[in-house]
C-alpha cells in the first residue's frame, strides 16, 4: 500500500493497534489478574476462618481453668481443715469438701484436663498436679468412715486433719506456682495466635486490597474500551465521509504544488536539471540553463556529466556522485561551445522507480573574473606589470627544478639600473618610476615566450631562461644591455634621459640546490659588472675569476 506521496506505508504487525483503539491483551490480562487475585482471596479467607475456628473452641483455656479450680479447692480444703481442727466445722464437711477436689481432678469422660501440649511445655507441672490426686484419695478414704461418726475430735480424726493442713500448705505453694507458669504459658500461647491472625487478616486485607484494585481497572479499562469503540466507530463514519472530499483536495494541492515549485524553478537565477542516469531522460530543466546552454528549447535527454566542459573535471564529478551520491560546490565550466564557471551541487536520487540526477548550480563567471584579477594583483609589482619577488621566485623554483628533472640547462640573469638614485635626485621620483616601466619594457620585448621576467625590488629585475646555457643567456643579456643603451626617454620638464643597466648571469650548476643559490651567484655577477664600470655584462665565472 502506498501514501499519497507515492511512498510505501510501513507494515503493521499483526499484534499491533491503532492508536485509540482499545487493546484486547491488555483485558486478557486484566482478566487473568482478577481471577488470580479472587483465587487467592478464597484461600486466604479460609486460611483465616480456620484459624479462627480453632481459636474460637471452649478448651482453649482448660489448662488455667483446670489448674486454677484445683488451686482453689485446694485451699477450701486447707481452710475447712484448719477450722475442723478448730472444731469450728464438721469432719463430714471436711469428707464433702474432699469429695469437690475429687470430682474437680476426675478425668474420666468429661475432657481433657491437663492439654498434651502443657504436658510437654511444663513437665513439672503436670506431674504436681498429677501426683496430687492420690493423696487427696487417701484423705477421702481415710475420713470417709469418721464423718459418720458423731465424734469430731477423735485422735485419729485430728491426725488426719493435721496432715492435710501440713501437706496442703506445700501444695498450695507449689500449685500457686504452677498457676502462674500455666498464666504465662496461656498469655504467651494467646499472643502467639493473636499474632497469627493478625498476620492472616493483614495478608486477607492485601489480597482483598488487591482483588478491588484489580477489579477497579478492568471496569476502567472496559469502560475506556467502550468509549473508545463508540468514538472509533464514529471517527470511522466521519472519516469516511471526509475520505473522498481529502483525496480530491490533496490532488489538487499537489497539482498546485507542482506548477508553483516549476515556475519557482524556472524563473530561479539558478541553473535546475532533473534527469534519469541510465536513459537522461529530462524530468525538468529551467529556462536559465536552457539558455546558457545555447539550446531553443529543453532537451529530452540530458545526461550530466556532458555539462562539464573540461574532461578532468568531469571525471572528478562522475566518481564522487558515484561514490558519495552526493557533490557539493564543485567549480567547473558548463557548456561546449561557449563555456561558463558556475558552482555546482548535485544529487542521486530515486524519481518514478529509476535512479536520476539532480544537479543545480549557480554562475560565478564574474566571481573567477575577479578572482583572477585578485591573483592578479597579488602576483604583479604594480608599478613595473612584472611578477613581484614572491611570485617570481615560487615560479622559477618551479620551472628551476623541471630543468633538473629533465637534465635540461637553465640560466639566470640579475639586471640592475645604473646610479638609479641620481635619477631619482635630479628628476625626482616620477621619473625614477618612468625609469623602471621603460626598463621593463625593454627587457620584456627582448626574452621569449617561456622566459620568466620580475622585479624583485626598487631598480634590480630577474630573468629566468629556462633550456639556456651560459653563452646563450650572455647572448640575451647582451641583447637588453644594448637595447636600453640606446632607449631615450624624456623629462617632465622636456630634458631627454637615458641611463644604462648592468647585468649578472649565472647558469644552474650541480651545487646549486634551488633557485636562490643560483640567483646569489649571478647577483656576485652582477655586482662584480657595476664595480667594474657598469653598463656591462658579466657571467659568474668571468666575475669570479675578475675578483
Amino acid at each position: 500500500m502506498q501514501s499519497p506521496s507515492g511512498k510505501p506505508l510501513p507494515r503493521r504487525a499483526a499484534n499491533d493497534t491503532p492508536p485509540g483503539q482499545p487493546r484486547p491483551h491488555a483485558t486478557y490480562w486484566l482478566l487473568a489478574m482478577v481471577a488470580a487475585m479472587a483465587l487467592a482471596t478464597a484461600a486466604t479467607l479460609w486460611w483465616t476462618l480456620r484459624q479462627t475456628h480453632v481459636l474460637a473452641q471452649p478448651h482453649q483455656q482448660n489448662d488455667l481453668w483446670y489448674v486454677s479450680s484445683v488451686h482453689n479447692e485446694l485451699a477450701r480444703v486447707s481452710l475447712l481443715a484448719r477450722k475442723v481442727r478448730a472444731r469450728e466445722a464438721s469432719t463430714q464437711d471436711l469428707q464433702e469438701r474432699l469429695e469437690v477436689l475429687l470430682g474437680t481432678l476426675d478425668t474420666s469422660g468429661r475432657g481433657p484436663r491437663v492439654s498434651t501440649q502443657l504436658r510437654e511445655a511444663l513437665p513439672e507441672a503436670a506431674q504436681d498436679l498429677d501426683s496430687l490426686r492420690p493423696l487427696v484419695e487417701r484423705w477421702s478414704t481415710q475420713l470417709a468412715p469418721l464423718a459418720t461418726q458423731n465424734g469430731n475430735g477423735n485422735g485419729k480424726a485430728a491426725a488426719i486433719t493435721a496432715d492435710i493442713v501440713r501437706q496442703s500448705d506445700t501444695l498450695l505453694d507449689r500449685l500457686r506456682k504452677v498457676v502462674a507458669t500455666v498464666h504465662l504459658f496461656s498469655a504467651q500461647e494467646a499472643s502467639q495466635a493473636r499474632q497469627q491472625l493478625s498476620q492472616r487478616f493483614l495478608l486477607l486485607s492485601a489480597v482483598l486490597g488487591g482483588l478491588l484494585l484489580g477489579t477497579a481497572l478492568l471496569i476502567a479499562k472496559l469502560v475506556r474500551d467502550t468509549r473508545l469503540v463508540r468514538a472509533a466507530s464514529q471517527q470511522l463514519v466521519q472519516a469516511n465521509r471526509q475520505l473522498e472530499v481529502r483525496v480530491a483536495s490533496r490532488t489538487r494541492k499537489i497539482e498546485e504544488g507542482r506548477a508553483l515549485l516549476s515556475f519557482i524553478l524556472d524563473t530561479s537565477p539558478s541553473d535546475v536539471v532533473l534527469a534519469e542516469v541510465e536513459s537522461g531522460r529530462v524530468h525538468f530543466i529551467n529556462r536559465r540553463l536552457t539558455e546558457r546552454l545555447g539550446l531553443k528549447a529543453a532537451p529530452e535527454t540530458l545526461f550530466l556529466p556532458e555539462l562539464l566542459h573540461d574532461p578532468e573535471t568531469r571525471e572528478r564529478f562522475t566518481q564522487a556522485l558515484d561514490r558519495y551520491g552526493q557533490v557539493d560546490a564543485m567549480e567547473a565550466l558548463i557548456g561546449e561551445h561557449d563555456p561558463c564557471w558556475s558552482s555546482l551541487s548535485a544529487r542521486l536520487i530515486e524519481v518514478e522507480g529509476q535512479l536520476a540526477h539532480l544537479l543545480w548550480g549557480f554562475d560565478i563567471s564574474a566571481h573567477k573574473a575577479l578572482e583572477g584579477q585578485l591573483r592578479e594583483l597579488a602576483t604583479r609589482d604594480a608599478l613595473s606589470g612584472l611578477l613581484n619577488r614572491r611570485a617570481f621566485l615560487e615560479r622559477s623554483t618551479a620551472l628551476f627544478d623541471h630543468c633538473r628533472r629533465h637534465g635540461q640547462p637553465c640560466a639566470v640573469l640579475m639586471i640592475d639600473i645604473d646610479h638609479f638614485k641620481r635619477i631619482n635626485d635630479r628628476h625626482g621620483h616620477q621619473m625614477g618610476d618612468v625609469a623602471i616601466r621603460t626598463c621593463a619594457e625593454a627587457i620584456g620585448h627582448a626574452l621569449r615566450d617561456a622566459d620568466l621576467l620580475g622585479r624583485l625590488g626598487g631598480e634590480e629585475f630577474a630573468v629566468l631562461l629556462p633550456h639556456a646555457t651560459a653563452d646563450s643567456a650572455m647572448v640575451v643579456a647582451e641583447r637588453i644591455r644594448s637595447g636600453m643603451a640606446q632607449m631615450n626617454i624624456v623629462s617632465p620638464q622636456g630634458q631627454p634621459l637615458s641611463f644604462t643597466i648592468s647585468i649578472g648571469v649565472a647558469e644552474m650548476a650541480a651545487h646549486h640546490a634551488g633557485i636562490e643559490p643560483l640567483l646569489v651567484d649571478a647577483d656576485q655577477a652582477l655586482y662584480r659588472a657595476k664595480a667594474t664600470g657598469r653598463n656591462k655584462v658579466l657571467a659568474y665565472e668571468v666575475a669570479i675569476g675578475q675578483s
